[in-house]
């Protein structure tokens, strides 16, 4: 029942963005180390993932990005490893910055969103989107929402904290988006 729930969701994302090209694998692995935050997932090269593929879950939230691929598996590096790095926008305001891991934040199971412009208005409960910028990512995928606004040690700049919309300690199923159109 829990599968068919997530085939009809993730039939749904792609009436959605019909730009998208999905793989649907399974999570077989998380990492168990306090240095990184990764999933192994069941599909590798040979169903044409490739590193640099997002990933997300059967309702468009980003899980993270491949950073590894054998023949049958992927590592996928979470939303809150400190590898990850990406554009963010915030819905409500248009504020672009780069969503990047932090090892802090990492293991309270939160990410930043950092280089935020000098008059960005940002409160608690933003949602906090993929940009696209750059055209590596697929633009508006959730990333999450701001929990709060911060000045770093210098004072000079002003990040965001991000809760990731995605619970990565239950998930069971993803979907790799191994290919879409550049929307401008």
């Amino acid at each position: 029942a829990k599968q068919n729930e997530r085939l009809r969701e993730l039939l749904d994302l792609q009436a959605k963005r019909e730009d998208f090209v999905f793989e649907s694998a399974r999570v077989t692995g998380r990492s168990t180390d306090n240095w990184a935050s990764t999933l192994t997932i069941s599909k590798g090269t040979s169903a044409g993932v490739e590193a640099g593929d997002c990933v997300v879950t059967s309702t468009g939230v980003l899980v993270g990005v491949v950073s590894e691929v054998g023949s049958h598996t992927a590592t996928v590096s979470t939303v809150i490893d400190t590898s990850m790095e990406m554009g963010g926008i915030i819905t409500r305001t248009n504020s672009a910055g780069v969503l990047e891991g932090d090892f802090a934040l990492m293991k309270e199971g939160r990410l930043k969103l950092s280089y935020l412009p000098d008059g960005a208005q940002l409160v608690a409960g933003d949602e906090v989107l993929t940009s696209g910028k750059g055209d590596v990512y697929p633009s508006g995928l959730v990333v999450g929402q701001v929990e709060g606004v911060f000045s770093d040690a210098s004072g000079m700049n002003r990040y965001a904290v991000v809760a990731p919309e995605v619970a990565l300690d239950t998930l069971v199923e993803v979907f790799v988006i191994k290919d879409f159109d550049i929307v401008e």
